[in-house]
């Protein structure tokens, strides 16, 4: 059942396609400045869920060279036209084909709220270890209570949402060998008022 909504939800961004992407392509993740201010000047960097390659090309502006990885066809053909500087694969982050220590700089947005607690456990520690010692990472999910598999302002398609209270993404983050550098409750950077984010930034 649990693989089924996973697998249901890559299919309902497969359908929205370009037209999800157009809908966030202007939108910046809460504390994202922030936590590039945390980044050295170059790197190499990994975009887990990078869906057009929106935040692959903030990246690429700050000096990175970037890999971005997602498992939606329609999201990595845009990817590769609208960022041709990057490397855009189709990799799944519970199955990362990395070696150790490869990355500076990793981002995990809006990644784990479609994951299983204990699956988005074993992600980070995938992400733990293809990132190199001082990398640093960061990581949204939305807050709240259990799991839901709804639309919302951005879709009319259902995806599987899994909601974390603060205490409980710190507690899971720590657990898969991060040290958390700023962990903070944001308002939604697309303007849905019933949608808060928690955003961490970690460093290995």
């Amino acid at each position: 059942m649990e693989n089924d909504k996973y697998s249901n939800t890559i299919k309902a961004y497969s359908k929205m396609g370009e037209k999800y992407l157009k809908k966030t392509d202007g939108l910046i993740p809460p504390k994202f400045s922030d936590f590039l201010e945390l980044l050295p000047k170059g790197g190499l960097a990994l975009d887990v869920g990078c869906a057009g390659g929106r935040d692959s090309k903030r990246l690429l502006k700050r000096g990175f060279e970037v890999i971005g990885i997602d498992l939606v066809d329609e999201f990595l053909k845009y990817a590769k036209i609208n960022v041709p500087e990057a490397k855009f694969l189709k990799m799944d982050v519970s199955e990362l084909n990395f070696p150790a220590n490869k990355f500076d700089v990793i981002l995990a947005n809006a990644i784990l709220l479609h994951l299983e607690k204990e699956k988005a456990l074993k992600a980070l520690e995938n992400l733990y270890k293809v990132l190199k010692p001082g990398g640093k990472i960061f990581i949204g999910v939305k807050m709240g209570q259990g799991t839901s598999c709804t639309t919302d302002k951005l879709s009319d398609e259902r995806r599987l949402f899994v909601y974390y209270n603060k205490a409980e993404i710190e507690e899971v983050v720590e657990k898969s060998g991060f040290k958390i550098i700023f962990s903070n409750i944001c308002d939604d950077g697309g303007g849905r008022e019933d949608v808060k984010w928690i955003m961490i930034a970690a460093e290995k």
